[in-house]
């Protein structure tokens, strides 16, 4: 059975932008995945997004560590989770210093058993497979971009833009 996760980083306060995003995908999905920066703007959706019987996961970037709010020491700057037999490993990339290419990440992958890779930071999109690895970037949705994985014995995705961007 394959799980459609609904992938979104970097909104950096841009919540009409998640708004829209959910409203067009939600019911198309099992789960959406906040990779950080501004994870917090996920929060006048989370009730919304469990009320549909849909996961909700989110990641602290580094800017959201360095947001004064009583929930962020509980928000994980790395989860991962299983999906049929594949491991997936979820992280901002700050921490694993993405900026400047994926061998950390990919190293941080291997040593946790990890195939599939979502990551941002970056605000640039991307899909690629690497040793084995499959890194996924939804890119930024602060310029209303965002992803769609779907996971499964096989994997496959889609980058989208939302139309009408000022």
């Amino acid at each position: 059975m394959n799980k459609k996760i609904l992938v979104i980083s970097d909104s950096h306060g841009h919540l009409g932008f998640i708004s829209d995003v959910l409203r067009l995908e939600l019911d198309g999905v099992q789960m959406v995945v906040h990779l950080g920066d501004a994870w917090f703007d996920m929060k006048p959706f989370i009730r919304m997004i469990k009320d549909k019987g849909k996961e909700v996961l989110m990641i602290r970037g580094n800017v959201d560590s360095m947001r004064e709010d009583s929930m962020t020491p509980f928000i994980p700057e790395i989860e991962i989770f299983d999906v049929v037999d594949k491991k997936v490993l979820c992280t901002h990339g700050h921490i694993y210093d993405v900026h400047n290419g994926l061998d950390k990440l990919k190293h941080a992958s291997l040593s946790k058993g990890a195939r599939i890779v979502l990551f941002g930071h970056t605000h640039q999109p991307m899909a690629r497979e690497i040793n084995g690895i499959f890194f996924f970037n939804p890119g930024p949705m602060r310029d209303g971009i965002y992803g769609i994985i779907s996971i499964g014995q096989s994997i496959s995705h889609k980058h989208y833009k939302l139309k009408n961007l000022p």
